[in-house]
């Protein structure tokens, strides 16, 4: 029988955690995301991982790459400003990676994770991490709907002057991002839910909002944004948090037809 999809998964990420123990200056690996909830995985999945290093070493692990058995196959390699790196195979295949000390780790946003490789102190950097990491569904319900209702009419005033890929990046990330938080907020605990990224598996855990959104997102920038705000009301209009009289001023100063009563 050929290795499903998840058994080279599993094969790849093990031989990578093999060359990584081999390396004295590494303390422990931890799986995040899919690679941590490895029934998750399919076809599109990265190995998305947390190298833990002695201090003092980080900068150098960030470079080197023969902790990869694959390295040749790379056609893409970039460390981004924040320090975490991307790297994409020949084959399409992705490796995203951090690296970090246990303290550096401990500050870091973590949610699913699978610690993989432990030399001492990094179960309980990665503990730390989830202790004081912010979850969606934390987030202040009348400040992030707020802060949809900013967002959205800054950016139609953007789009309205020409500054269309400015307005796009408000609306499609900043207000729709904080309309999914604030949706986190009032939903049930959901298991499948992404608790520190509310854009991830929306089409999962609530399909209807997913839909009206998307179809949303393909219209113009002058047209998204009072479609966001009419998504507001009817998801949050009835709550005492909704900020009523700041989306009826914008809808006015935009010459938005005013909401129904």
């Amino acid at each position: 029988m050929p290795p499903t999809v998840l058994d080279r998964f599993e094969r790849y990420l093990a031989a990578v955690v093999e060359r990584l123990a081999a390396d004295p200056r590494v303390l422990g690996v931890v799986a995040m995301g899919s690679t941590a909830e490895r029934e998750r995985v399919d076809e599109y999945s990265d190995h998305d991982i947390a190298i833990v290093t002695l201090p003092g070493h980080q900068d150098a692990l960030r470079r080197e790459r023969s902790w990869l058995p694959d390295a040749e196959h790379l056609v893409l390699d970039v460390v981004e400003w924040h320090g975490g790196g991307k790297l994409v195979f020949d084959d399409g295949r992705v490796v995203e990676f951090g690296v970090a000390t246990p303290d550096e780790l401990a500050r870091w946003s973590v949610h699913h994770h699978d610690v993989l490789l432990d030399r001492g102190g990094v179960a309980e950097a990665v503990a730390r991490a989830v202790a004081q990491s912010p979850r969606n569904a934390d987030a202040d319900l009348a400040t992030t709907l707020r802060i949809v209702v900013a967002h959205t009419h800054i950016a139609a005033g953007k789009a309205a002057r020409g500054e269309l890929l400015a307005a796009s990046a408000s609306l499609r990330g900043d207000a729709v991002t904080a309309l999914l938080t604030a949706l986190a907020v009032i939903s049930p605990k959901d298991a499948r839910a992404d608790s520190l990224d509310p854009r991830r598996r929306v089409e999962r855990t609530h399909p209807e909002v997913a839909a009206a959104l998307a179809e949303a997102m393909r219209s113009d920038e002058l047209t998204l944004a009072p479609r966001l705000l009419g998504l507001v009301e009817q998801l949050f209009g009835d709550r005492p948090e909704y900020p009523g009289a700041a989306v009826d001023a914008v809808r006015a100063r935009h010459g938005w037809p005013a909401r129904a009563d």
